[in-house]
């Protein structure tokens, strides 16, 4: 009985299947069209690892032969690293006691101990004003150049202990964060010397974009932000902003040539969903150019 049921429809999928082998549309087998040719192989993919500073982009890139318009994409994280932070030993952290550091390679002509022990206190504030945006700069320049008085400071612990608490800060939390981070930013940045290295960075990275290639830089605080924005503003074409408001009458300035468009006008941020997973995502903005 099954096969009776069934013979129909084998027999009547049987002629479909010839129908099929004989051509679309009643053509014949031989005017078909040949079967596509198969792509290229795909080269092999090339790694050229390559430790240096961010300043010597430029020459890095001569030596494989990939300075001027060779690059398609270029994308910078600045700053220190998660890894920085979680080994002691390199002195980043403030959180867990190591050697004073904070070098991040050993193109750092000095070491944050060199700094905070031989700089003269009116250096060490500047340092804590400028790079580490702190407003109780010359109270925590005067403590640090007293604690050294007593004894070298040595490590990350005992230049949290010559910090002390600071003025209005509650519960050890100043705005959110830890009231070291400020200052260990700050002298940080002055001995990896991290602004000169981005300034020159950049020109060099635009430098070596194809037509069409996109530079991409994560920063991690407001005075990264601020340099990348002002560079990919000035290589767009844009005039700097002025210290005062221009009349029409006055000399209006110069544009500068544009040689790139910028992708983002505004910086990329981390979502609740990121932060939630990775904390340290909070601080970073990614800003991004393409060259014309």
């Amino acid at each position: 009985l099954a096969h009776s049921i069934a013979r129909p429809r084998l027999e009547a999928a049987a002629t479909e299947s010839r129908a099929s082998t004989s051509g679309r549309d009643g053509e014949s087998p031989t005017t078909a069209p040949p079967p596509p040719t198969p792509p290229p192989p795909t080269p092999p993919l090339r790694i050229h690892t390559v430790q240096s500073n961010f300043r010597h982009m430029r020459e890095r890139l001569a030596e494989l032969d990939l300075a001027e318009g060779g690059v398609d994409a270029i994308l910078m994280d600045l700053g220190v690293s998660s890894m920085h932070l979680d080994t002691p030993e390199r002195g980043f952290s403030f959180m867990n006691d190591g050697p004073l550091d904070m070098r991040m390679g050993p193109s750092a002509k000095m070491s944050a101990a060199n700094l905070v022990n031989e700089w003269p206190e009116e250096e060490i504030a500047r340092v804590i004003r400028d790079y580490g945006e702190e407003k109780h700069w010359r109270l925590l320049a005067r403590r640090i150049c007293s604690a050294r008085g007593v004894a070298p400071i040595e490590t990350t612990r005992q230049l949290v202990d010559a910090l002390g608490r600071i003025p209005g800060v509650k519960k050890g939390r100043s705005g959110g964060i830890h009231p070291a981070t400020r200052t260990f930013q700050g002298i940080r940045i002055a001995v990896n010397e991290e602004l000169a290295a981005v300034e020159e960075a950049i020109p060099a990275a635009v430098d070596a974009l194809a037509p069409g290639g996109r530079l991409a830089i994560i920063t991690f605080h407001s005075l990264e932000d601020k340099l990348v924005k002002r560079a990919f503003r000035t290589f767009a074409g844009i005039a700097p902003a002025s210290d005062r408001p221009l009349s029409a009458w006055e000399p209006q300035p110069e544009l500068p040539p544009k040689i790139v468009k910028l992708v983002t006008r505004k910086p990329i941020v981390a979502d609740e969903d990121e932060v939630g997973g990775n904390a340290r995502s909070r601080s970073a903005k990614l800003r991004v150019c393409e060259k014309l």
